[in-house]
């Protein structure tokens, strides 16, 4: 493949989207897809656990695939759970999927990206509702969102791509992504391939370390208790910036009564 090449299909992932200048999402068909997609997860769990119970298998395997990909797909902005955990445990040798580990890393990482796509596109969705209220819709006409939505433009899939594999708290990205309707299939695709490499390295720990379930258990504890701590940080400096930023607007306010 040539220079020139690869440089245009860069271009073309990388570039602006027509259709993505206007909001012509079909929220009732997405909706209706994504129920289609929770109950074929349900019904494979049920169906492979009656399996196991029957004697015909003694894997848990699928049953378990079947159950963290149903999680996995509803873990997003307004159901932020963790996640670690279900990439780690699924890889780990406790359950086994395959018996080659870079086999059960990948096929760990494909699965767990693709449910993880499934629910931040649900999110898309269920936030694109959101922003056809004025209420809501009005954060586009502000100065802060138009300087983000200008800085958001250099360089949309990579920006994306980045966030989604960077483990952070709250991802700005992705309500910027949807506020300024970037295409869903570029935004899917994109959180596809940065979770795909950020899974494929929890799973590579997970079985390279032969991590049990009370591992995986204790690290995923820990994750949390660090992430619950450094929002409590920024939540209590804040309010100190806003107490002293009271404190001394009120005694200038004295000041001046004095003078």
């Amino acid at each position: 493949m040539s220079a020139t090449a690869v440089a245009r299909w860069f271009a073309r992932v990388n570039g602006p989207d027509g259709r993505s200048a206007g909001d012509d999402a079909n929220l009732r068909a997405w909706f209706a897809g994504f129920l289609a997609w929770l109950a074929v997860l349900t019904g494979v769990g049920v169906w492979w656990f009656a399996r196991v119970e029957a004697g015909m298998t003694g894997e848990l395997g699928v049953w378990l695939a079947a159950v963290g990909m149903f999680y996995l797909s509803l873990c997003c902005l307004f159901l932020p759970l963790p996640t670690a955990w279900v990439v780690m445990l699924l890889a780990s040798n406790d359950v086994g999927l395959t018996e080659s580990v870079p086999m059960r890393v990948a096929v760990v990482a494909v699965l767990c990206a693709f449910a993880t796509g499934v629910a931040n596109l649900n999110e898309y969705h269920i936030l694109t509702f959101m922003l056809r209220y004025r209420a809501v819709g009005r954060i586009r006409e502000t100065r802060l969102y138009q300087l983000a939505a200008s800085w958001f433009s250099v360089a949309p899939f990579w920006t994306i791509t980045a966030f989604s594999f960077i483990p952070v708290p709250v991802d700005v990205v992705r309500v910027l992504a949807i506020a300024a309707r970037y295409s869903r299939i570029r935004f899917g695709g994109a959180y596809f391939v940065g979770r795909f490499f950020r899974y494929g390295l929890l799973a590579l720990s997970a079985a390279g370390l032969k991590l049990t379930t009370r591992d995986i258990v204790v690290i995923q504890v820990v994750l949390v208790l660090l992430t619950g701590l450094k929002v409590m940080q920024s939540v209590f400096r804040r309010r100190r910036c806003r107490s002293l930023s009271e404190g001394g607007d009120t005694g200038l306010a004295r000041g001046e009564g004095n003078s």
